[in-house]
């Protein structure tokens, strides 16, 4: 009986307490926005936050940020981008505005606007938005600049994540001039010299073999024409024009194969940077 009256009251405390909570109340909307974004359920922490600027009209940058955060946090880069920007627009010389700066710029650079993240990052002079100026750097495939930057960047007194990262960078920056690139010249110059050539100097071995099985026959059965029926022979003309084509056509697949490689073992590498969490 003890039990159940305990139960009871604990039931009607918990209603009595609940029904007391203002749920209009700003403060309690504010605490309520936080948690959902603490929680990383952002789509209703942005709602909870415009309620929150609803009921208080003035400006508040650190909710307007959250809300940039939150949009971009769920995809929705163009509005972040409105959200920080207005922020700028209203306040440029608030405590938050470096931080808003490389926010803009890191929300640029994952939509690889590489040059306009650097226009924002110049605007501030914190070694996090340099450092983010290097990977920009890096992603144009400026290996020289970038590597310039984070070798400055090192005789610095960095704080410690910023000091570890910037090791990994320069590192990046290094194996980004050296990559396994193949030469387009190269591949040209083997494949005039010898046909198929430049198709084994790209690793295509059996594009290689198919080019000079082509190119090698036609020619053998051109130079037969001609040499049966003299400069008159149709057959000598038709497969000479074949396997000029197919000479022309074997030069230009070599160089183009390079150009591929290239692209792909560039894009391969700048990859790693995409994967890398330069927001803070």
């Amino acid at each position: 009986m003890m039990i159940c009256f305990v139960i009871l009251f604990w039931v009607l405390a918990s209603e009595v307490s609940a029904d007391s909570i203002d749920y209009n109340n700003p403060q309690n909307i504010r605490k309520f926005a936080d948690y959902l974004y603490s929680q990383g359920d952002y789509l209703p922490a942005i709602g909870e936050y415009q309620r929150y600027l609803f009921t208080k009209p003035k400006d508040d940058n650190q909710v307007w940020y959250r809300i940039g955060l939150s949009y971009r946090a769920t995809g929705q880069i163009d509005k972040a981008l409105n959200t920080f920007n207005w922020i700028l627009k209203k306040q440029p010389s608030s405590q938050l505005a470096n931080t808003v700066y490389y926010q803009v710029a890191f929300s640029y650079f994952l939509t690889n606007k590489y040059e306009k993240a650097i226009e924002f990052l110049t605007k501030t002079n914190e070694p996090k938005s340099r450092q983010l100026i290097g990977i920009n750097l890096l992603m144009l495939k400026r290996w020289d600049s970038a590597l310039d930057l984070f070798n400055q960047l090192e005789l610095e007194n960095l704080p410690t994540d910023v000091r570890e990262s910037n090791a990994v960078y320069q590192r990046l920056a290094v194996n980004g001039k050296h990559l396994p690139r193949k030469s387009p010249i190269l591949a040209g110059c083997l494949s005039i010299v010898i046909p198929g050539t430049g198709k084994i100097y790209n690793g295509r071995a059996a594009d290689a073999v198919n080019a000079m099985i082509t190119i090698g026959l036609s020619s053998w059965l051109a130079y037969d024409g001609f040499h049966q029926n003299g400069v008159s022979s149709v057959k000598g003309w038709t497969f000479g024009i074949v396997a000029s084509v197919f000479y022309l056509g074997n030069i230009y697949g070599a160089v183009i194969a390079s150009q591929i490689h290239n692209q792909q073992v560039e894009l391969a590498f700048l990859d790693q940077l995409k994967c890398v969490d330069t927001g803070r």
